[in-house]
């Protein structure tokens, strides 16, 4: 939580334990006296926006007009106040009981939209809100780290649900047993059943650990620490002296969580929020090459000048973009010995990751954004393409996303072939194969007799036997009354027998990323068709394929022409080759141009 410090009131500062609002908040003076009890709120019960200033410092305040498009889908909100709670504009609720001291007057009253503030930083919210509203979906996956009670998890996760993400998982990681609890009854009053997400009592660093943490009376009102480390020669100087030796004699040892194993439990996650009061750059230089490849988008709270500049150089030579930034402010002040120290109000960071979010749209977004399904695309006999991007006005925010352009070296040298039959000579033999998506199997048989593979793995969901029909027939002709996965095991039962193929019934990103890294010559991507579920897939793939092995994508196309599907194929594979330095080596056509197009690294 990115609230106003000053660290020169002894234990209490070295703990950041937030002051009044008027004490802390010099602009505070410049909002009329009159705006007091009389007029603090409004008949309904709500807060209004006078009643928050600005932080200190928020001259440079991290937003602008330009990043207000972030709200607009949020615009009809109106949540009702509860007792017992103070309810954000979103519609989340905290505990009254879990907010510092000043925060706890607003009890029972909803708070107003947070521009240009409310109980955190404005900027945070712009930050969240973008990562929120450019989710691909289905799934809405964060991680808060230093989480506190939870308050980003819980507003995350209510502005997906108002945009129809309702599937989620949530992590959350907080050193303090009493902070921890509170984040655990936040889950739980907000409408989650914390069983169903991972929340982790610890600390978080660069490596595996044990570390100090100071022993708090109230965590309701206490912030900011951080965990100290001790080695053979003693605690780090640097943590130790950020904690004015507090945890010197008194404190609880807590257990210290590696960034980089908690990026590992999701393939992708929407939004990483971290606020670790002075660890930010170690951990997230140990976990870079993590970051590239499964976070979207990141928010940072900084905690000194220093930390400011080592984060802008780390994600700018990785190629992320910074959409937002505000300075910390701090005061010099040559007595003291840790700079962290110097800083009276942290700074906030906001990344995104072209690799994942090639762009970012400013125009207004529909409530219903990720769940609107196009109609039908009607075949007709006018040669004109049923959709083009001239023809849907929602063509970069609706469902219909146009993909990276490709340059010349993207396709250089690149082969075309009449059909994907065709294109396997090209292919690598007596090598390892995978396949994503199998159906009844009829391309795994002409992998299998012109490749011969020594090993061939197959990944697929197995459930065409609960569809009534498809392809003309019913799914008992197809299968001849078995299940998908019987039907498929009988027909390879030979090459299943003498071992030199594996049948792998589940999530395919999933089950994929359990083999060992570079382990394919090639794999062969046919699954889920949505964006999601597409780069899901090839980001496992790409882990998994030999450093000049071949990623090849069925179905490079932008739509599904019968039922007007969209799909996001194309979408996956040019931002492989423009952000992720892979190149085509050829395309292979098919019927209804459903085609075929192979990758390798270049």
């Amino acid at each position: 939580m990115n609230k106003s410090r000053s660290h020169n009131v002894g234990l209490r500062g070295l703990l950041s334990l937030p002051r009044r609002l008027e004490e802390v908040n010099a602009k505070l003076d410049q909002i009329n006296a009159k705006i007091a009890k009389s007029s603090m709120t409004s008949d309904e019960g709500n807060l209004p926006s006078q009643s928050f200033g600005a932080t200190p410092g928020e001259v440079y305040a991290g937003y602008s007009d330009a990043d207000m498009w972030v709200f607009d889908p949020f615009a009809d909100l109106s949540p009702n106040p509860e007792a017992g709670f103070v309810t954000d504009w979103l519609g989340t609720r905290t505990r009254t009981t879990s907010l510092w001291g000043w925060a706890r007057e607003y009890d029972g009253q909803t708070t107003p939209s947070p521009v240009p503030h409310d109980l955190y930083e404005a900027v945070e919210w712009v930050g969240m809100l973008k990562s929120v509203v450019r989710a691909p979906g289905p799934r809405f996956t964060m991680m808060e780290l230093g989480a506190g009670f939870g308050p980003w998890l819980g507003a995350a996760s209510t502005a997906a649900r108002h945009l129809g993400l309702t599937d989620q998982f949530l992590l959350g990681v907080e050193a303090d047993p009493g902070r921890f609890d509170m984040m655990r009854q936040h889950l739980i009053d907000n409408g989650h059943d914390p069983e169903q997400h991972r929340l982790i009592c610890g600390a978080v660093g660069d490596k595996p650990g044990k570390a100090r943490w100071p022993h708090i009376g109230d965590p309701a009102d206490a912030t900011g620490a951080r965990p100290v480390t001790e080695s053979s020669t003693g605690l780090d100087k640097d943590d130790n002296a950020y904690m004015g030796g507090a945890v010197e004699t008194h404190f609880i040892e807590v257990e210290i969580h590696p960034f980089s194993g908690l990026l590992k439990e999701q393939p992708v996650w929407d939004l990483v929020h971290i606020d670790v009061q002075g660890w930010e750059t170690k951990i997230c230089e140990d976990a870079i090459a993590l970051l590239n490849e499964r976070v979207r988008w990141l928010n940072i709270g900084t905690h000194s000048r220093v930390i400011d500049g080592d984060l802008i150089r780390l994600f700018h030579d990785a190629g992320w973009v910074l959409e937002n930034e505000k300075p910390t402010r701090f005061t010099y002040k040559p007595e003291q010995q840790s700079i962290d120290m110097m800083t009276e109000v942290d700074g906030c960071q906001v990344w995104r990751n072209p690799r994942l979010v090639p762009d970012v749209a400013t125009a207004t977004l529909s409530k219903n954004a990720h769940i609107d399904v196009p109609a039908p695309v009607t075949i007709a006999a006018d040669p004109e393409p049923a959709i083009t991007p001239q023809q849907s006005p929602d063509w970069d925010t609706g469902a219909f996303k146009a993909a990276l352009p490709l340059r010349p070296e993207h396709t250089a040298g690149a082969k075309l072939f009449a059909d994907r039959n065709s294109a396997l000579d090209m292919l690598p033999k007596n090598g390892r194969i995978a396949e994503v998506g199998v159906a009844l199997g009829d391309f795994s048989q002409s992998m299998l007799d012109t490749l011969t593979p020594t090993r061939f793995d197959a990944f697929d969901i197995f459930t065409l036997h609960n569809e009534t029909a498809f392809w003309g027939k019913t799914s008992a002709e197809w299968l001849d009354n078995l299940t998908h996965l019987a039907f498929y095991e009988r027909r390879f039962s030979t090459e299943i027998a003498d071992g030199k193929m594996g049948v792998f019934e589940g999530d395919s990103s999933t089950l994929l990323s359990t083999m060992p890294d570079e382990h394919y010559d090639m794999i062969y991507i046919d699954g889920d068709h949505s964006y999601q579920g597409a780069l899901l897939d090839a980001e496992a793939a790409a882990r998994k394929i030999k450093k000049d092995g071949i990623l090849v994508f069925n179905d490079y196309v932008m739509a599904d022409f019968a039922t007007g599907a969209p799909y996001g194929v194309v979408n996956v594979v040019n931002e492989f080759c423009v952000n992720r330095g892979w190149k085509i080596v050829y395309l292979a056509l098919q019927p209804g141009m459903f085609c075929d197009v192979g990758l390798k690294r270049i």
